[in-house]
């Protein structure tokens, strides 16, 4: 089936998110009413836990799993599955060929490597810091004879026998996938395209790939980074990906599987499999996809999106209802080159542990209980106090109705992990327990204010979208900390499974890029037939996979950057073909920016504006659902329990709604719970909530 078949009885769209701690779905219906499911995450083998996640909400909608996937007509999945192999260090073993005199590149990590992704507060602490373990050591780098110059022209060919032999070695050497990375590869990539197929008809079993068929980017340890991040991942997740194609067609989906990208959107199951480095980071990315397709109905151009998970808590910024970009992300301390959305993450979730330093104080995370044995409330083991823990102790969560009932948790479990820390603190149950949730949300609120403050946004101007298991539960305190007026929690009852929901409207996207460098303003003749060479190989690519003609839609921009300074921002383009007038716009449009970004009167357009490369961005436009209206909530339960607030420094007996769709009505005052099937929203004493026609809870700060 194509990308736009769409028959009778093929009309259910399912997005489905695999997180550290639990993997979410979301099923959404021909009228755009979406149906969560939620399952625990199986690292053992995370496609079960694919699966499960989809028999849950399909049961919510009276349908088997067999059923509900005979009827998708789409299947989009973000997956953490190559993200968390390089966290915990379980890829492939991987060689490295490149440029002789360039092997140690990736060691020598530009001089950096000890301060990348390193926390400010331990940065000068020199005895305990070092650069990170590198993926490929030494022993399984190799380096031949080429060199291709910075005009793309052959210096010294290629040696195709010592790239056999380096092969050879490597394989012997008992890798399972090989990077290849030359200099300037990006200018000419023949040398890396001929190595990869040396290296392929030799060890047809290795997983092979060129540093250029996955970073365009100018800076030789980025690139190859990049490459060698890639191959890592690579075994691992082409497994993957086959195990959900097959499994997914064995149970009756006849249709197109597409996987989720850091860069916004998705790809296809075939890029997935040799390029799978641009799913890093796909479930963050596809809440924020979610965030701006609700945004953009409801006239909330500038967002803050907040995703508190089982393990960690991620932030983005979008303005104008276009997410923030980078084309330099860090990657568990390595810095790569491709396309990705910003996002920045903290180790602040439901499973954070809470322990004490050497000097008795109170901490919490970054380290999680995860998915097993999780907190000590869900009885599978764990002793150490987590932030769910803390929640179930205060009241926050219903231990009876976690998950919509289907999983008790142990209460007296939460007590003992808790009361642990209390003793050796000196602090009573309650005070422990409101310390680790103080704690875990002051480090949001400062990841927050690093993403607006620190960067020249003011947060009082932002709305604050706020989703995951642990998002709607912590943050009232947030937002009130950083000063943010407006939270919106999205569709109630999907909030929890919102990065699923957003894959759902993810249309297929490749970035193509030039690197080329040029002093403004640019001659638009050389503007007009680098960007239509970009968009011929762009669309060329989309058509591959079934889009064509107005299914096709192109967003050109360029890099940009004072010419003195090191870093480039990206500027727009509108209108082609592109004159002198244009290519002027084009460099007020950058100084306009770069104020934006820096502060008025920060740029100097006297000292000189250069372009440093060409962007283009290609989508695939997939038929999505549009927004259903959210009728009245029908089935509202009202009790009551005691809840301890750190306002009161006491248990209130506090108002409890309990409610799994439809639309709240009027307005609610704090202190109160909303209990949704997967999270609870807490409206904390001060606060009040309206919901508004699609169904989002709208809090006031």
């Amino acid at each position: 089936m194509t990308a736009t078949q769409s028959a009778d009885d093929q009309d259910l769209v399912i997005g489905v998110d695999i997180g550290g701690t639990f993997t979410d779905c979301a099923i959404v219906l021909p009228d755009g009413t979406a149906r969560p499911g939620k399952s625990p995450t199986t690292p053992d083998n995370r496609a079960r836990g694919f699966f499960d996640s989809i028999e849950d909400a399909a049961t919510g909608l009276g349908l088997s799993l067999d059923d509900a996937l005979a009827r998708c007509r789409l299947l989009v999945h973000g997956t953490t599955t190559g993200t968390n192999a390089l966290i915990e260090r379980r890829g492939a073993k991987v060689g490295l060929i490149t440029t002789s005199g360039h092997g140690d590149v990736t060691l020598i990590m530009k001089a950096e490597g000890r301060l990348a992704g390193v926390d400010g507060a331990h940065i000068w602490d020199l005895p305990r810091s070092d650069k990170p373990e590198p993926v490929v050591p030494r022993a399984l780098i190799r380096e031949v004879d080429e060199r291709i110059d910075y005009l793309g022209e052959v210096v010294v060919p290629l040696n195709e026998s010592q790239v056999a032999a380096a092969a050879d070695e490597l394989v012997a050497a008992g890798v399972e996938a090989i990077a290849v990375s030359f200099l300037w590869s990006v200018r000419n990539s023949a040398h890396e395209d001929r190595a990869v197929q040396l290296i392929s008809d030799r060890h047809p079993q290795i997983f092979v790939t060129a540093a250029s068929s996955v970073s365009s980017f100018v800076g030789e340890y980025e690139r190859t980074m990049t490459g060698v991040v890639n191959a890592y991942i690579g075994p691992l997740m082409k497994d993957y990906v086959q195990r959900i194609e097959q499994e997914a067609g064995r149970r009756g989906y006849a249709g197109r599987i597409l996987y989720a990208q850091c860069a916004g959107g998705a790809i296809t199951e075939a890029e997935a499999q040799v390029a799978p480095v641009r799913t890093v980071h796909s479930g963050p990315v596809s809440g924020l996809l979610g965030s701006a397709h609700v945004a953009a109905a409801l006239g909330e151009p500038d967002l803050m999106v907040a995703d508190m998970g089982g393990t960690s808590f991620d932030v983005s910024v979008i303005r104008g209802l276009t997410p923030d970009v980078r084309d330099v992300s860090l990657l568990e301390r390595f810095e790569v080159s491709l396309p990705m959305v910003y996002v920045d993450t903290v180790g602040a979730g439901g499973g954070s542990i809470a322990w004490l330093d050497a000097a008795g104080g109170l901490q919490v995370g970054p380290h999680s209980a995860g998915a097993m044995p999780g907190p000590a409330c869900y009885g599978n083991g764990g002793t150490e106090a987590t932030v769910t823990d803390a929640d179930v102790v205060l009241g926050v969560i219903d231990p009876d109705n976690f998950l919509h009932g289907r999983r008790k948790l142990d209460v007296a479990a939460a007590e003992r992990a808790v009361g642990a820390l209390g003793d050796r603190l000196g602090l009573s149950l309650e005070e422990t327990a409101a310390g680790i949730n103080q704690i875990i949300d002051a480090k949001m609120a400062d990841l927050l204010r690093r993403m607006s403050i620190l960067r020249g946004f003011d947060p009082r101007e932002y709305t604050v979208f706020a989703y995951g298991g642990g998002g709607p539960v912590h943050v009232g305190a947030v937002a009130r900390g950083v000063g943010v007026r407006k939270v919106i929690v999205p569709m109630l009852h999907m909030a929890s499974a919102w990065s699923a929901y957003g894959a759902t409207v993810a249309d297929v996207i490749h970035v193509v890029q030039r690197w080329e460098q040029h002093r403004m303003p640019v001659d638009p003749d050389r503007m007009n037939t680098v960007l239509a060479d970009l968009e011929e190989q762009a669309r060329g690519i989309l058509a591959t996979e079934g889009f064509e003609g107005g299914q096709v839609a192109i967003d050109r921009s360029v890099r940009m950057k004072y010419t003195t300074q090191l870093h480039t921002i990206e500027v727009p383009i509108s209108g082609e073909p592109l004159d002198e007038v244009a290519v002027e716009g084009i460099g007020t449009d950058f100084a306009r920016l770069y104020d934006d970004l820096h502060g008025e009167g920060s740029g100097h357009l006297a000292g000189g504006v250069s372009l440093t490369g060409f962007v283009l961005r290609a989508r695939g436009i997939v038929d999505r659902p549009g927004i259903a209206r959210a009728p009245s909530a029908t089935d509202v339960e009202r009790t009551s329990r005691p809840v301890y607030w750190a306002e009161e420094r006491a248990r209130v007996e506090t108002p409890v709604l309990r409610v799994s769709g439809g639309r709240l009505e009027g307005r609610l005052d704090g202190p109160m719970l909303v209990e949704l099937p997967d999270t609870v929203v807490v409206i904390r004493p001060g606060q009040w909530v309206t919901c508004d026609e699609y169904g989002n809870l709208v809090l006031r700060v």
